[in-house]
């Protein structure tokens, strides 16, 4: 399992050329588009370069321990770099930028799209999209060694971060064999998964406490043994928590016995995201995902998703 060795060999040929690479993570950063993001950043210092991290939203205060989080920029961005990479990106709205830079994606720009999501259409002049892996980190570890790249206990502990959030720390059906064989390659390097464990999974703020009890309160499971939970702006508003505090919500709500498959309807600037997740090795929630284009709307050929949505927000 690798990536297309010609791809990953003109995109190595793209970053010694080039001097300035913005590094750019999806809004609502998680851990795997940001353990991407800082590996690379890390990798490509060393490689000389001079990379620059690029997110439209703030970053989560669990993952402070990262080094070089600090680095990354929210300001007016300005496209004059000589390279770009965009990481865990599965979709272009998902960065907040194909609104104002939409040149950034229509492949005029030499753009690396690195991801793992089934819903990628491949908007980068470079794409490696690996659907059946965990993780983007995993992605990039196999891109870095194929390019003789140093991983050394900084990179190692960015890429286990992704590894161990996009599996839900290995519990996720998406845990295979070859996920535990590359997170066992990278504690061998040094990875921090100490760290990692406690600050993402075993430390949580009063608001998220708050908000996730918004979420637990409405859960609810239909016939059909789907769990369901729906979190409105308003609940955000009143429990103080940011739509990052969300991460990890979908996984405990997947722990309802006999649940097919679970899923938190979110709002967010007037629209709905839906996070699935599934425990069960014949629930492709990916594929049921692609059903609704990513947010609910009024044209959905199913109305689950809108009925749970609309019982929620009538406070029924």
């Amino acid at each position: 399992m690798r990536p297309d060795l010609q791809e990953v060999q003109k995109i190595g040929n793209l970053i010694e050329a080039s001097q300035r690479i913005l590094i750019i993570s999806h809004r609502s950063p998680d851990g795997d588009t940001v353990g991407s993001a800082l590996a690379l950043y890390h990798i490509l210092k060393g490689q000389g370069k001079s990379p620059e991290l690029y997110c439209i939203d703030g970053m989560p205060s669990e993952f402070n321990f990262l080094p070089n989080i600090r680095e990354y920029k929210q300001t007016e961005l300005t496209l004059d770099y000589d390279a770009y990479i965009s990481v865990d990106v599965g979709a272009t709205h998902l960065t907040g930028l194909h609104e104002s830079h939409p040149e950034l994606f229509n492949k005029s720009l030499p753009l690396i799209n690195i991801d793992h999501h089934y819903s990628n259409d491949y908007f980068g002049q470079y794409n490696v999209v690996m659907p059946t892996v965990a993780s983007a980190t995993m992605v990039v570890y196999y891109m870095a060694e194929m390019l003789n790249y140093t991983i050394d206990r900084v990179a190692a502990t960015a890429l286990l971060t992704g590894i161990y959030t996009d599996t839900g720390s290995f519990m996720h059906s998406n845990t295979s064999a070859e996920v535990l064989r590359v997170a066992a390659k990278l504690l061998s390097k040094g990875a921090d998964r100490h760290s990692i464990s406690k600050e993402i999974f075993n430390t949580t703020k009063i608001s998220t406490m708050h908000l996730w009890g918004r979420v637990l309160k409405n859960t609810h499971q239909t016939p059909d043994g789907v769990t369901m939970s729906v979190i409105t702006k308003k609940d955000f508003e009143e429990t103080g928590a940011d739509y990052s505090e969300m991460t990890g919500a979908v996984d405990y709500v997947n722990s309802v016995p006999n649940s097919k498959y679970s899923v938190i309807l979110t709002e967010r600037d007037g629209k709905v995201k839906g996070s699935l997740r599934t425990l069960q090795d014949d629930v492709n929630v990916a594929e049921i995902a692609s059903k609704y284009g990513g947010a609910a709307t009024s044209k959905q050929r199913d109305s689950l998703f809108l009925v749970a949505w609309n019982k929620r927000c009538a406070g029924k």
